[in-house]
């Protein structure tokens, strides 16, 4: 578990953002490619970015890429997955297929064959036993990507999406992504700045999301702190390990560097942000006003 192949996808244009908090996350120097961010990293490390990563929309582990020509090609890609490594036959799992320019004429079917490979791999190994698909709510994502010739198939670490922080309650109307309010505040240097005191005020803030990420960000509260993870269900997960991360997230948590103040002409939405802030663990860090 000491050389995993990471990938961490994210927004367009945010690669580069995402290569340098990486780096500051693990030592490691990345490769930023398109919509997301590459590297050879540890099973350690992969934990530590679920837990701090701001940009990152999941923590992906690839497990085998390929060439392929046919749905047959996609099979034998997967049934060479040592998935009795990850997962148990009591388990559920759901399989998740992109394209881009494939020759394949049905993703379903694509990723019918795919779901068949990971459940006969199993019913061999554990006598004819093997995993459920859950399509809603499964222990398990596995995500598959095709280009015009190659497979690429990846465990999602995360589960819930990362910007799923854990702590918002009241989202009101068209509320803002955090991943995307953090990659704003890392475009304009502040996470940087408010290390020397320099404030930060959003006028329009609605129910809090740039207001809130900039508290945490000023008192380094680690952005999945609040919230569970997909690898907490994995057979490599070792309990003792990830409470000593959290000890070490928690006890790097600092009084705030800079102010962070919120405004908006709607006293609902203020009301918002007010329950949010509370709920992310900022609400002596942030200030909102009607």
């Amino acid at each position: 578990m000491n050389q995993l192949h990471l990938f961490l996808p994210c927004a367009a244009g945010v690669e580069a953002l995402l290569a340098a908090e990486v780096q500051r996350v693990t030592g490691i120097q990345g490769r930023a490619w398109r919509a997301g961010v590459q590297l050879q990293a540890s099973w350690r490390d992969a934990l530590q970015l679920n837990l701090h990563s701001r940009l990152a929309q999941r923590v992906l582990i690839e497990l085998q890429h390929n060439q392929y020509r046919s749905e047959q090609d996609l099979y034998n890609a997967a049934a060479n997955v040592a998935w009795e490594i990850w997962f148990t036959p009591k388990q559920t799992f759901k399989v998740e297929i992109t394209a881009q320019h494939s020759p394949l004429t049905s993703l379903n079917f694509a990723a019918l064959k795919i779901k068949d490979a990971i459940a006969d791999r199993f019913r061999a190994k554990f006598n004819d036993v093997r995993p459920s698909v859950d399509t809603r709510w499964p222990d398990v994502r596995i995500y598959v990507h095709l280009t015009t010739d190659t497979v690429t198939i990846y465990i999602d670490t995360s589960g819930e999406p990362l910007f799923k922080r854990g702590w918002r309650e009241d989202k009101g109307d068209a509320p803002l992504k955090e991943t995307l309010a953090a990659a704003m505040i890392a475009a304009s240097g502040w996470d940087q700045l408010c290390k020397d005191g320099v404030p930060l005020y959003d006028p329009c803030c609605g129910s809090g999301t740039i207001a809130i990420e900039a508290a945490q960000v000023a008192c380094n509260i680690a952005p999945g702190i609040n919230r569970r993870f997909a690898f907490q269900k994995y057979l490599p997960f070792q309990g003792h390990v990830w409470d000593g991360l959290l000890d070490q997230a928690e006890a790097a948590i600092t009084k705030p560097t800079a102010p962070v103040f919120g405004s908006d002409v709607s006293f609902r939405m203020v009301d918002f942000a007010e329950r949010n802030a509370e709920r992310a663990g900022v609400a002596g860090a942030v200030e909102f006003r009607g």
